[in-house]
């Protein structure tokens, strides 16, 4: 047997943390009586409490009615309702001069004074010399239809209302199980089994017994010896005071059991501990206290679980900004955070939480990104996928922003460098002949030279616009990234609103720029000495080229060797050269020709060189990189406006602190309670 002390303490706590409100953050262990209306409710909760409560069908069970009794030298009653001031100040603080007639009628009359069934519950608490400790929660019994004038919408709010105390774990369900009313149709019992399926925290207790014909009361002792459905807590079996028997004492109605449960031998196949009130109270209060020690290490769990729950919003909302002068010192302070690991970003100073956020999410878009480059740059170049050793995974992966971008840059490089792209002697010729001004023969004009560079020089160009465009858009998307991770999120949108009209603004100055660069490009000009060198080696490798194709015709067609060899081939140049200058006045003019294509082909060398570097410098670093400031000195223009309606708290936001912060004072109390 349980001492009275020790349960007492139990329940103390538990009713303690529940006037504290946790019960409306967590579910605690409690035992709440179901069943249909008129199956005895009522009765079972006079029968265990020792009190007398109306039965009027206007006045009861509208609403969830909490019972705690406590054992207590002083006698007293209080009784609470949330939310409601008036009745709290009647009925909150009182000693034993009202009786619980009077107090469920007044809750009656504040409750259901526009509704036929409130959410609200009616707590009252007893305390006495006598009273032995137990809490149990009285729900409105379920209803299958209504009568004419009810709410239709009664049935649904009921099942709801009870719902939330079946399917609570926490919760012991005192099924009230009329004893002339077969299992098979009991509604209640189908509830539980929904959300207690193996039926450990079920137990019915069959009321209204006198009221079964003798003939069927053998089957009602093999229901209540757990012979015809299975409960792992067994049944309780009470008779209930009649309406007649309303107004009868307690003892007196106790008295009326006994005699009953002894009016028959085969009662006695009934343990005396199932059966009767006082047998009832005491299994009940035994229940309620291993219930609550079971439970108590995983309720005290739960509190601190949303302890750091609740505390870590607090600590995500950040200190509360309450007025303008705050709300600028606020984003001011955020701007220079988010521009010194901005900058820190783009000149590859990671930061190991950026590069550990959304891996996934990174990897993906890594792979989608690498997809969609090799096909722009096959678009460029149908040979790239090929030979390109730079079309890795990493290329698309905007947390490593510098080095993804280093390989853009190589990338570019690259489908530059293979482009040999290069006009044929032929058309060379038809365009020195269309460009031809006075020049005498063997001549090229340096405009004719120029003119014919440019063919190339507009490749080149559409090839860079189509690099610099998936350079430029792949910063974009790693700045806009980097921002949506790194910012504030009240301002983010803002951030990214005034980055969307820096990046507009640079990259038409990039576009300006490539027309520039291409346009002082039409315009030849170089001081590199590769130049030169790269002439020289052509030149001397083409009149190699020509004398050893000599060589081998004349061994071919003469087969000399030795002093005459070189005699004959010192002969036949000399007859050559003088037969080319009598028989052909255009061979000047075709020297010419085949010297051009060799310096277009040197100074292209050069050219691209030049082109790649000074693009990607005054383009993507000076107008992108190096220019980021001019992005925030655009949000630092924001108006105060628009930062104090980002900023400043809002209503909602300072009563949902208010709210959090009242929730765990409530739950550390509770955890210093348990």
């Amino acid at each position: 047997m349980i001492q009275n002390a020790e349960y007492q303490d139990f329940i103390d706590k538990i009713n303690r943390i529940r006037t504290y409100g946790l019960n409306k953050m967590i579910t605690i262990p409690q035992i709440a009586i179901l069943g249909d209306q008129s199956s005895g409710k009522s009765s079972v909760l006079e029968a265990i409490t020792k009190l007398s409560f109306p039965r009027n069908i206007e006045t009861c069970t509208r609403f969830a009615t909490q019972v705690s009794l406590r054992q207590d030298d002083t006698p007293q009653m209080f009784a609470y309702i949330d939310g409601e001031a008036a009745f709290n100040d009647k009925y909150g603080t009182q000693d034993t001069s009202w009786d619980v007639h009077a107090a469920v009628t007044a809750a009656n009359e504040i409750l259901c004074a526009d509704t036929e069934i409130s959410e609200k519950v009616l707590e009252i608490t007893i305390s006495g010399p006598t009273l032995s400790p137990l809490t149990v929660i009285d729900l409105p019994g379920y209803i299958n239809t209504t009568i004419d004038g009810q709410d239709k919408t009664i049935v649904k709010t009921i099942r709801t209302i009870n719902t939330r105390y079946i399917k609570d774990s926490r919760t012991i369900i005192l099924a009230v199980v009329p004893a002339n009313v077969d299992l098979n149709n009991i509604f209640v019992l189908g509830e539980a089994e929904r959300y207690d399926q193996s039926n450990e925290r079920t137990i019915p207790i069959v009321t209204k017994p006198d009221a079964v014909e003798q003939d069927l009361l053998p089957s009602l002792i093999q229901t209540i010896m757990n012979k015809r459905k299975f409960m792992k807590l067994g049944y309780l079996v009470m008779r209930n005071a009649s309406y007649k028997d309303i107004d009868m004492p307690w003892d007196d109605a106790r008295q009326l059991e006994d005699e009953f449960f002894k009016s028959s031998p085969l009662w006695s196949q009934v343990p005396d501990a199932s059966k009767g009130r006082v047998s009832v109270k005491t299994f009940l209060g035994e229940l309620l206290y291993n219930h609550i020690k079971k439970e108590l290490p995983h309720l005290k769990k739960d509190i601190l679980d949303l302890v750091f729950k609740y505390d870590k919003e607090i600590a995500d909302m950040g200190l509360p900004v309450l007025d303008t002068t705050m709300a600028k010192a606020k984003y001011i302070d955020s701007i220079f955070q988010l521009r010194t690991s901005l900058i820190a970003l783009l000149d590859g100073d990671y930061s190991f939480e950026y590069i550990g956020q959304y891996r996934s999410d990174f990897e993906n878009q890594s792979s989608v990104t690498t997809s969609n480059d090799n096909s722009a740059s096959s678009a460029d170049n149908d040979d790239d996928d090929d030979c390109d050793p730079l079309s890795l995974e990493s290329e698309g992966d905007y947390r490593f922003t510098r080095s993804s971008l280093y390989r853009h840059y190589q990338r570019y490089n690259v489908v530059m460098n293979k482009d040999k792209y290069m006009l044929p002697k032929d058309k060379i010729s038809n365009l020195v002949l269309r460009y031809k001004g006075n020049e005498l023969p063997g001549f090229i004009s340096f405009a004719t030279f120029t003119k014919i560079y440019t063919e190339t020089l507009i490749r080149w160009k559409d090839i860079t616009k189509s690099h610099i465009f998936n350079i430029h858009q792949f910063l974009y998307n790693a700045i806009n990234r980097f921002i949506t991770f790194s910012a504030n999120p009240l301002i983010k949108d803002t951030l990214l609103f005034e980055f969307e009209k820096f990046y507009s603004s640079q990259v038409a100055k990039i576009e300006t720029e490539i027309d520039n660069i291409f346009a002082d490009e039409r315009t030849p000009f170089t001081m590199n000495k590769y130049y030169y060198d790269n002439i020289l080696k052509g030149r001397k490798a083409s009149a190699d080229e020509q004398i050893q194709r000599l060589v081998n015709n004349m061994q071919t067609q003469h087969n000399l060797t030795g002093e005459q060899f070189k005699a004959t081939l010192r002969q036949h140049l000399h007859s050559l050269n003088k037969t080319a200058l009598i028989s052909d006045v255009n061979y000047n003019e075709q020297l010419a020709i085949e010297d051009l294509q060799e310096q277009l082909k040197s100074y292209s060398k050069v050219a691209h060189k030049r082109i790649v570097d000074v693009l990607l410098l005054q383009t993507i670093e000076r107008h992108l990189i190096k220019s980021v400031h001019l992005y925030f000195d655009m949000l630092i223009a924001v108006d105060d406006d628009t930062i104090t309606s980002l900023l400043v708290e809002s209503p909602a936001k300072q009563a949902r602190r208010k709210e959090l912060k009242h929730k765990v004072d409530i739950l550390r109390r509770s955890l210093l309670e348990l």
